[in-house]
């Protein structure tokens, strides 16, 4: 199923450009360009969250404990 969405000219110039580089359909490096972009931004709030977690020193105390109690489980001498 496919569906139409507005870009502008320059965007759309853009797409048939790589598709033309890479043989590759305009609708493909789209909907590549999408995931790669939803990846991005589930990674900007995990880094986030823990960024907002590591400020809590209550919170950062029970992530420590959490990894320290795991420790004697590694077997390969990182923790």
């Amino acid at each position: 199923m496919s569906t139409t969405v507005r870009v502008s000219d320059r965007t759309r110039q853009r797409v048939a450009a790589m598709a033309a580089s890479t043989g590759q359909q305009m609708q493909t490096i789209i909907d590549e360009a999408v995931e790669a972009y939803e990846r991005e931004l589930f990674w900007r709030g995990f880094e986030q969250g823990y960024d907002q977690l590591a400020g809590d020193p209550d919170s950062w105390g029970v992530v420590v404990a959490e990894r320290s109690a795991e420790s004697p489980a590694l077997r390969d001498d990182l923790g």
